[in-house]
């Protein structure tokens, strides 16, 4: 993590009188899912492919539902999205973005078994393939490399559990290169 922090003060020193975007962009994201993001600005930065790497079910849904049984735990998940970008305002300052993508999942569930009578939560990994789509906002503050975004989504199941839903989204910052 220090070493992170590091990266990202010398980023700052050494982008700081950069414009807003360029071609690449590294943040992180606080929510679902939590963790680090890489982007990519396509044409003329109106489209972006992303890809997050991160928490899965840390801030909604740590206990949940799930098949026969239910998530008690936070998971790890890796998503890609194609997003669509526009300018709100004049001023460039302000963009909002939505697009669709795949995420895999990896998280533990646990299903209520009866064994000799007592019935006994049994722990099950489980690898999971949805769609997920998102929209969100972001900031440009002037002369800085910096981006600030908030976003919503929601993450639809379609392997193994047909249609389980997860709400993600979070707050986070970008550093655009």
């Amino acid at each position: 993590m220090k070493k992170l922090q590091i990266l990202l003060v010398f980023s700052l020193i050494s982008f700081s009188g950069l414009a807003q975007t360029k071609d690449w962009a590294v943040g992180f994201r606080i929510g679902e899912p939590g963790g680090l993001m890489l982007r990519r600005y396509l044409n003329n930065d109106r489209n972006v492919l992303e890809f997050n790497v991160g928490t899965y079910g840390a801030l909604w849904g740590n206990i949940s539902k799930y098949r026969d049984g239910q998530y008690k735990n936070i998971g790890f998940a890796f998503n890609g999205q194609y997003l669509w970008r526009n300018e709100m305002g004049k001023s460039g300052k302000l963009m909002n973005y939505y697009g669709f993508g795949g995420q895999i999942t990896s998280r533990t569930y646990y299903s209520p078994k009866n064994i000799n009578g007592q019935i006994i939560d049994i722990d099950q990994s489980n690898i999971a393939l949805g769609g997920v789509g998102t929209a969100g906002l972001e900031y440009f503050p002037d002369g800085a490399p910096l981006s600030i975004f908030m976003e919503v989504g929601l993450y639809a199941e379609l392997i193994p559990a047909v249609l389980y839903l997860h709400p993600q989204g979070g707050v986070g910052v970008r550093l655009n290169f």
